[in-house]
C-alpha cells in the first residue's frame, strides 16, 4: 500500500480518488471490520512485517471504507481496475528501476564515456559495459516478476472475500437503517421529554408533598392519577406511537408495547397509592399525639438509676411540657387551641381522602385519643407497659387494668429504690396530682376537640333535664368518656389511700372540684364525685386520726396511773400529769365554781397558756396533737371554699366541720371521764370513806391532780376551743346557721367537782 505522502502525487487511482483522504474519524471501526473478513490478509507470513505496521492497517482500513461507499456496479468492475492498475504499476516500476540505475551511471561521467565507447562499440564493443546493464534488467524484471505475483496473489483473495464483503455489508446496510429508524425514536421521545419526566416523577412528587404536609396537594394528586389513569395511556400512546413504525405502520401500537406502557403507568399508579396509604396512616399517628412526656417528679430517681423508660417523648406530634389549665394558666389554651386546629386540619384532610365514613373517621379520631392517653398515662407511671407494645386491637389495650398507672408496691419500689419503706405521703400526693390533672386535661380537650370536629356531622345526643347525664350507646365519646373514667377511678382510688397529709389532700380536693365545673358543662363528669367523695372521707380521717390516737394513749396512761401507780414508778409517776417542778396556778381567791354558768363563760373564769401547760406533759401533747388537726382542718376548709365558691349545695366546709366538732367533742369527754376515773380513786367520797388506792395516795398526788384538772379544764379545753372557733369562722358566710363551737358542757362537767 502507498503511504500518505505518495497518494498525494499525481497519480491518480481508485484507491485514493482524486489524490484526497476522506474523513478519518471512523476509520477504527473499519480496521476492526477489515481483521475480522481479511485476517489471513494481514497476517501474511511474508509480510509479517509489513502488516503489523499502523500505517498499512490503516491504509487497508481507508480502503475498505472507499469499497463500501462504491455502487455494486463500481465494486464489481474494482478487480478489473486493481488488475489494470497493477499492470501499469509494474511497467512504472520497470521504468522508474532503469531509470534509477543510469543515473548513477549518468552522474559519475561514465554514461558520456559509455556513449564514447558506444560511439567507437562498431570499432571496439565493451563486454564489461553490456554485462552490467543486462544483470541489473534481470534482477528488476525478476523482482518486477515476484511483486506481480504477490499481486496477484492478494488480489485471488480479495476475490474470493468479496461474497463475504457483499454479505457483510447487506446486513450493515440493515443495521444502519435499524440504527436510523432508532434514532428517529430516541428523537421523537426526546420530543416528549417533559411530559414524560412528570410523569415518571409523580410518586417523587407525591412523596416531596407527604414529607413537606402539603397534604391537601398530596390528595388532590392521588385522585387525579387514580382517576385518568387511562386516560394518561391513551394521551401517551398519542405522543408516542408514530415512534414505533414507518409512517404507513404508525396508526396503532403494537400489543407488546401497549402492554409495556400500561404496566409503566400502573407501576406508577402503584408507587402513587403507595405513598398515599403511607400519608394517611401518618395523618392517623397524628392524631393519636401524646399531651404530656413528663413524669411526676419523685419519680424521676437518682443518678445512675435512672432507666431509659422514665421519660417517653412522642415520635409523631411531641409537645412540649405538661398542658395543664393550672400550672401554666393561658399558655395551655394557647396550645390546646393550636391543637385543635391542628386535628381540624387533619380530619378534613381525612374526609377528603373518601377512605373513611363519618362514623368510622369519629371511631379512628376516638379510638387515636385513646391510644394517645395510653402513651401519656406509660410516661406519667415511668416505666413502659408491656401491653401497648403487644396489642393488636383497641380492645386488647383498653382491656388492661392498669392503664399504665402504677399500683401502690410497685408505685414503692420506684419512688423509694434501695429503700426499706414505702412512698411518702407527700411523694404519692404529687404523683396523683400530676395524673389526675393530666387525666381530665385530656378528657376536657377530647371533649371539645371531639364537639368541633364531628358536631356538625353526627348528633351528639345530650341528656335532658337537670342532673341527666348522656348513657351508654348514645354518642361514642360519651361511651368513651364513662369507660375511661371508670377504669381511671379503679386505678386511682387505692393510692389515695397512701395520702394522708391534709395539704395533699386539699390540693387535690381544688384540682378535682376545678376540673369538675369544666367536666360538668358536658356531662362527662364520671369520675369526678367518687373521688371528691374518697379525698372528703380521707381529709375527714387526717384530720381526726392524730387526735383519735393521742387521746387513746393518754386514756390509757390514766387508766394505768388509776390502777397501780406504784407499779409506774411511785411519786416519780404522778409527773406525767404534773411536774414537781411547775409553778403555781395562782387562782384568784375570789375564784369560784359556777357549773350554772355558760360554758363560755365559765371557760372564762380562768386560763392557762399553751405555755403553761408544758409542765404538764401529757395535756402539752394532746394540745399539740389538737392543734395539728385544727391546723389540717384549717386547710382542708380553704380548700373546700375555694373549690366550692359558688355552691348550691350544703357547703362542704360546714359539714366537715360539723363532723370534725363532733369528734373533737366526744374525745374531749374521753379524756375528761378518764381524769374523773383517776380523781374519784384518789379523793374521799362524800361520806368520808377512801378507795384503797386513795387511802395510800400522798397529797403531792392529789395536788398533782387537782392542777392537772385546772390544767385540763382551763387549758387544753379552752385553747382547743378558741382554736376551733377561729377555724369555725372560716365557714361564717357560706351558711346562715350559728357558728359550731366546742363550748360545750360535757367536755367538762365531770371535772367540776375536783377543781
Amino acid at each position: 500500500m502507498a503511504t500518505r505522502e505518495d497518494s498525494e502525487s499525481l497519480y491518480g487511482s481508485s484507491i485514493y480518488h482524486e489524490g484526497r483522504f476522506a474523513e478519518d474519524a471512523d476509520l477504527p471501526e473499519y480496521a476492526q471490520l477489515c481483521r475480522r473478513l481479511f485476517p489471513t490478509l494481514l497476517n501474511s507470513d511474508d509480510d509479517h512485517d509489513a502488516a503489523t505496521e499502523p500505517e498499512a492497517e490503516e491504509n487497508m482500513a481507508r480502503y475498505l471504507k472507499y469499497l463500501t461507499g462504491l455502487p455494486l456496479s463500481s465494486l464489481k468492475m474494482e478487480p478489473a481496475l486493481l488488475q489494470s492498475d497493477l499492470q501499469r504499476i509494474s511497467n512504472e516500476l520497470t521504468m522508474l528501476l532503469l531509470n534509477e540505475t543510469a543515473k548513477p551511471v549518468r552522474e559519475s561521467g561514465e554514461f558520456h564515456s559509455g556513449l564514447r565507447i558506444d560511439r567507437a562499440f562498431v570499432k571496439e564493443p565493451s563486454a564489461k559495459s553490456t554485462k552490467h546493464v543486462f544483470n541489473v534488467v534481470h534482477e528488476t524484471n525478476k523482482l518486477s516478476t515476484a511483486s506481480a505475483g504477490k499481486l496477484s496473489e492478494n488480489l485471488t483473495k480479495v476475490q474470493e472475500s468479496l461474497a463475504r464483503l457483499e454479505t457483510a455489508c447487506g446486513r450493515f446496510a440493515a443495521t444502519a437503517l435499524d440504527l436510523d429508524q432508532r434514532a428517529k425514536v430516541v428523537q421523537r421521545v426526546l420530543d416528549k421529554q417533559d411530559l414524560i419526566t412528570r410523569i415518571v416523577e409523580l410518586p417523587r412528587v407525591m412523596q416531596m408533598c407527604v414529607a413537606g404536609g402539603y397534604y391537601e396537594e398530596a390528595v388532590e394528586l392521588a385522585e387525579h392519577v387514580r382517576i385518568t389513569g387511562d386516560r394518561l395511556i391513551r394521551d401517551i400512546s398519542d405522543g408516542v406511537q408514530t415512534l414505533l413504525g414507518s409512517r404507513d405502520d404508525s396508526h396503532a401500537m403494537s400489543a407488546a408495547a401497549r402492554s409495556q406502557l400500561v404496566g409503566f403507568v400502573g407501576a406508577i399508579q402503584k408507587q402513587v397509592h403507595a405513598e398515599f396509604e403511607a400519608m394517611v396512616l401518618a395523618l392517623c399517628r397524628e392524631l393519636g399525639y401524646a399531651r404530656s412526656a413528663t413524669v411526676a417528679p419523685a419519680q424521676r430517681g437518682s443518678a445512675g438509676q435512672r432507666s431509659s423508660t422514665d421519660i417517653r417523648q412522642n415520635s409523631e406530634l411531641s409537645l412540649e411540657s405538661k398542658a395543664s389549665p393550672l400550672a401554666d394558666g393561658g399558655s395551655s389554651y394557647e396550645k390546646s387551641m393550636k391543637r385543635l386546629s391542628q386535628m381540624s386540619k387533619i380530619v378534613a384532610i381525612l374526609r377528603n381522602v373518601g377512605i373513611f365514613s363519618e362514623t368510622e373517621l369519629c371511631l379512628l379520631y376516638l379510638r387515636s385519643r385513646w391510644q394517645a392517653w395510653l402513651l401519656t398515662a406509660e410516661s406519667l407511671s415511668g416505666h413502659a407497659s408491656s401491653f401497648l407494645d403487644n396489642a393488636d386491637s383497641l380492645s386488647t389495650r383498653i382491656g388492661s387494668p392498669s392503664l399504665g398507672i402504677a399500683a401502690p408496691h410497685s408505685l414503692s419500689s420506684r419512688l423509694r429504690r434501695g429503700s426499706d419503706r414505702g412512698p411518702s405521703s407527700s411523694e404519692v400526693a404529687a404523683y396523683l396530682t400530676n395524673y389526675i390533672d393530666s387525666f381530665f386535661s385530656w378528657l376536657a380537650e377530647v371533649d371539645l376537640q371531639y364537639r368541633a370536629l364531628f358536631s356538625s356531622k353526627s348528633a351528639i345526643h345530650k341528656p335532658s333535664g337537670a342532673g341527666a347525664r348522656p348513657g351508654p350507646g348514645g354518642d361514642p365519646f360519651a361511651d368513651l368518656a364513662l369507660f375511661s373514667s371508670q377504669r381511671f377511678q379503679s386505678s386511682v382510688l387505692p393510692l389515695l389511700d397512701l395520702v394522708t397529709e391534709a395539704s395533699g389532700i386539699s390540693s387535690l380536693q381544688v384540682l378535682v372540684a376545678t376540673h369538675s365545673r369544666v367536666l360538668s358543662r358536658s356531662g362527662i363528669d364520671f369520675a369526678a364525685p367518687a373521688l371528691a367523695q374518697s379525698l372528703r372521707e380521707r381529709g375527714f380521717a387526717s384530720v381526726v386520726r392524730g387526735v383519735e390516737e393521742s387521746t387513746a394513749l393518754a386514756c390509757q396512761k390514766l387508766a394505768d396511773l388509776a390502777r397501780d401507780y406504784e407499779r409506774l414508778g411511785g411519786e416519780q409517776a404522778w409527773d406525767q400529769l404534773a411536774t414537781s417542778t411547775r409553778p403555781s396556778l395562782g387562782l384568784p381567791d375570789t375564784f369560784s365554781v359556777q357549773p350554772s354558768a355558760e360554758p363560755v363563760e365559765f371557760l372564762d373564769c380562768y386560763r392557762v397558756s399553751p405555755v403553761g401547760l408544758l409542765q404538764y406533759p401529757m395535756w402539752a401533747q394532746l394540745l399539740h396533737s389538737f392543734r395539728e388537726c385544727l391546723h389540717a382542718l384549717r386547710i382542708l376548709v380553704l380548700a373546700s371554699d375555694s373549690a366550692n365558691p359558688a355552691s348550691d349545695s350544703a357547703n362542704e366546709g360546714l359539714v366537715l366541720l360539723s363532723m370534725v366538732s363532733v369528734v373533737l367533742e366526744s374525745e374531749l369527754i374521753r379524756t375528761a371521764t378518764a381524769l374523773a376515773s383517776l380523781c374519784q380513786r384518789m379523793f374521799p367520797d362524800s361520806d368520808g370513806s377512801q378507795s384503797p388506792p386513795a387511802a395510800i395516795a400522798s397529797e403531792r398526788a392529789q395536788q398533782a391532780a387537782r392542777d392537772s384538772c385546772v390544767a385540763f379544764v382551763f387549758g387544753l379545753v379552752r385553747n382547743v376551743a378558741e382554736i376551733f372557733e377561729e377555724v369555725a369562722t372560716l365557714c361564717e358566710d357560706a351558711s346562715a346557721e350559728p357558728t359550731i363551737t366546742l363550748y360545750s358542757e360535757p367536755i367538762y362537767a365531770p371535772l367540776v367537782a375536783y377543781l
